[in-house]
């Protein structure tokens, strides 16, 4: 099946933020959902999408796509129910989005580099760097400090093997299969190139301590078999770059988010005996 917008009996708006709009509709009678993406950089989403098709990491079923549209099955007509807060300490739950991600990351180790070009590292330079300052200026001897040691970072992150990485774990994402027997990520808009290890920190700092070492235990096996080695430097790498991250996105908030305070006094922690990337 390959639909198009015209194919589409549009239903209600889901939402309409940042550039990306969503909608319900249906085709013939399958409920799908249309997204509408306003902005080029949002746009990578309709070829992350072909990309996970074409290495067969489970998604919604792409029913259509164009230039700048996706129109996807509706998750429940797909058999799946939307993920709750109560999954997130559902340690059964957990090893199945262990087992999405050991796919998700085994698929990424078979593309290039720059298979999506989007990267969360790409986020930190010197001009991103100088608005964290900027918003909160007792930072500026240690946004100077990292600023000079960029590419020692890069190096490093070049150093250290990349993949797919899905980037935005959070309950509203997850599609849990009416079964159990599997899960799944929606929505695909931060999906980019980068660690194994950022992915691990996006999801277990969002689960309860149980589901997080379960889904921990589930991941490692799995990378055992496939015999994927799980580097410290990148988890020590990965805790620096996710709280610089974590600035650079609140730096252009109006009001300083509740999200951003350990990342605040992470950065006011460090001295200049500090090195970065971090050893």
């Amino acid at each position: 099946m390959s639909a198009l917008l015209s194919d589409v009996e549009w239903g209600d708006v889901v939402s309409d933020d940042d550039g990306i709009l969503v909608i319900r509709g249906e085709v013939g009678d399958l409920p799908v959902v249309v997204k509408r993406f306003a902005d080029t950089p949002h746009r990578r989403e309709v070829d992350t999408y072909a990309l996970l098709a074409e290495l067969g990491v489970p998604t919604l079923p792409l029913l259509g796509s164009g230039p700048d549209w996706l129109i996807l099955e509706d998750l429940v007509s797909a058999g799946y129910r939307q993920g709750t807060s109560a999954d997130l300490s559902d340690p059964g739950v957990a090893r199945l989005i262990a087992r999405w991600y050991d796919a998700l990351h085994a698929a990424g180790d078979t593309v290039a580099a720059k298979a999506i070009d989007y990267s969360e590292f790409d986020l930190i330079d010197p001009g991103s760097l100088a608005t964290v300052a900027r918003r909160w200026p007792d930072l500026l001897p240690f946004t100077e400090r990292v600023t000079g040691q960029l590419p020692a970072w890069r190096d490093t992150m070049g150093s250290l093997p990349s993949t797919l990485t899905y980037n935005d774990f959070a309950a509203t994402n997850l599609a849990v299969f009416w079964d159990g027997s599997s899960a799944l990520m929606c929505d695909h808009n931060l999906t980019g190139m980068g660690l194994r290890a950022s992915d691990l920190r996006n999801v277990t700092t969002m689960l309860s301590p149980e589901a997080a070492e379960a889904f921990d235990a589930e991941y490692r096996e799995l990378a055992r078999r496939r015999g994927v080695d799980l580097p410290e430097e990148a988890d020590r790498l990965d805790e620096a770059t996710s709280h610089l991250v974590a600035l650079i996105l609140a730096a252009e908030s109006e009001e300083t988010p509740a999200w951003v305070e350990p990342s605040l006094a992470w950065a006011r922690s460090q001295t200049p005996d500090n090195t970065y990337p971090p050893r």
